[in-house]
């Protein structure tokens, strides 16, 4: 039989509403990672949108900044994964 907690903690994952603020909880620390990798110039080149299906969109300005993204993935993945505990984001995706 299983516990309260491990029910009420299998309902939370299930939720819409939680699902949606650990996708806003994503985008921001995503952006936080650009700031941090390319300072000030990268938020003017790039910037997260959103996630879904564990695919982690953003908006480029800059081929170049794509280009940059796509060379660090495999990292910013790692560090998003690893703030948020869990597989939460599997690839990224650029807008150009």
């Amino acid at each position: 039989m299983l516990s309260l907690g491990k029910i009420l903690q299998s309902k939370q994952t299930h939720s819409p509403l939680v699902r949606g603020i650990k996708a806003a909880m994503v985008v921001e620390f995503s952006n936080s990672i650009i700031t941090e990798f390319w300072g000030e110039a990268g938020t003017r080149y790039a910037r997260a949108l959103y996630v879904k299906n564990k695919i982690l969109t953003i908006a480029c300005l800059s081929s170049a900044m794509t280009q940059e993204i796509k060379l660090r993935e495999k990292e910013i993945v790692e560090k998003i994964n690893s703030k948020n505990g869990g597989r939460v984001i599997e690839k990224i995706r650029c807008l150009a």
